[in-house]
């Protein structure tokens, strides 16, 4: 299936409503969306949503060879899927360009910033390491696919632990869970990637969602200079480890200090709040209480087919505030009112009135007017 095009009138209209200082969500150029971070049953499996974007990570390890270059170093594999359950435009079993873009940007955030200590994976030197897995599966595509899947691979990388392994001669032993306790994973920093969408040459928008990033990408493949989006990768320290733009060329550098401003901003508040998460489920996992994906599962999810595809939000009007009178208001409303009199003289046109009498059998109208007696 096809990715349903964006017409002209939506594009002119976030266009206008973008220059104007608004978006459709109601947010400000800086607002993100609501960030939630859940864990599953196993180490390593987690579900972050962003706002209606949700991506599912999991990591797993095995024993394997290391490579002969690195021989005293773990292995770090990262594999992204899209299935049709994100968007109806992608196939099963099938890479896109966005896959790929996603993958690379992944591995550059995390790989090539050097933030796991890959040293520690290692059993015996150019013999046994440690092989780390991360699969991550876009549930939902609202928008922002990169910031969640780089909060989804940090989340899950941080919260995984691996068995613990003996050693004894020649011969070794990896513990299960209730023989030794597992062994978390050394992270040195943590790196997140952030998306801004940029419209014309001064506008930086935060969290795109997907409409706003469709909008700024049509501008780029329609010939416009200004127009594209902005990753940066920012840790904890506030110290930038990536950074990628697709589309147009900026020609102003202050859009760039301000997205780096904004990203290490931003990126304090998402690693507080992840390191948050990951205390209170090591909490709940001490006082043996269940942890599984149900708390993710509520009333809102089981009827989003209901909700329309897009909410707008004006400046000055909220449908929440509006209050709906139902029947039985109606019905209170109707037992107070008063008995209508016989005659119920209704305005109409100038300097004419209409008079309706009520009798038992029949009602007549009786229409007078100046003119009339003249």
């Amino acid at each position: 299936m096809r990715e349903t095009i964006l017409s002209n009138c939506e594009k002119s209209f976030v266009q206008k409503i973008v220059s104007g200082g608004h978006r459709l969500d109601g947010r400000t150029y800086k607002e993100t969306r609501k960030l939630h971070i859940a864990f599953g049953s196993d180490y390593g499996s987690c579900i972050v949503s962003l706002g209606e974007t949700k991506v599912l990570a999991q990591v797993s390890c095995e024993v394997v060879q290391p490579k002969q270059i690195r021989p005293n170093e773990g292995i770090l594999y990262m594999n992204v899927e899209i299935s049709p359950m994100a968007a109806p435009q992608f196939e099963a079993n099938r890479q896109t360009d966005l896959t790929v873009y996603l993958n690379r940007l992944l591995e550059k955030c995390y790989k090539d910033s050097k933030c796991i200590d890959l040293e520690s994976l290692c059993i015996v030197v150019e013999e046994k390491v440690w092989s780390l897995r991360v699969d991550i599966k876009i549930l939902n595509h609202e928008g922002n696919l990169i910031e969640c899947a780089s909060i989804a691979t940090l989340a899950s990388l941080a919260h995984f632990k691996r068995p613990d392994v003996t050693r004894s001669g020649d011969k070794i032993t990896i513990h299960t869970v209730a023989e030794k306790d597992p062994i978390p994973t050394v992270l040195y920093h943590y790196p997140v990637c952030l998306t801004f969408a940029i419209f014309g040459s001064d506008i930086l928008l935060s969290d795109p969602s997907y409409i706003e990033e469709s909008v700024c990408m049509c501008n780029v493949e329609e010939g416009n200079t200004g127009g594209g989006l902005l990753v940066v990768g920012m840790n904890q320290y506030k110290e930038p480890c990536l950074l990628d733009l697709t589309g147009a060329a900026i020609d102003n550098v202050n859009l760039v200090h301000k997205a780096i401003l904004r990203a290490a901003e931003r990126g304090k508040e998402v690693i507080d709040i992840l390191k948050k998460a990951i205390i209170s489920d090591d909490t709940l996992r001490q006082k043996r209480v269940k942890i599984n994906f149900s708390d993710v599962i509520t009333n809102e999810h089981k009827q989003s087919l209901s909700k329309k595809d897009l909410s707008i939000c004006l400046k000055n009007y909220n449908v929440n505030d509006v209050k709906m009178e139902t029947e039985a208001d109606i019905s209170d409303a109707v037992e107070e009112a008063k008995e209508p009199s016989k005659y119920d003289v209704v305005s109409s046109l100038p300097q004419t009135s209409e008079m309706k009498v009520k009798t038992a059998a029949s009602s007549w109208i009786e229409i007078s007017s100046e003119s009339e007696e003249d």
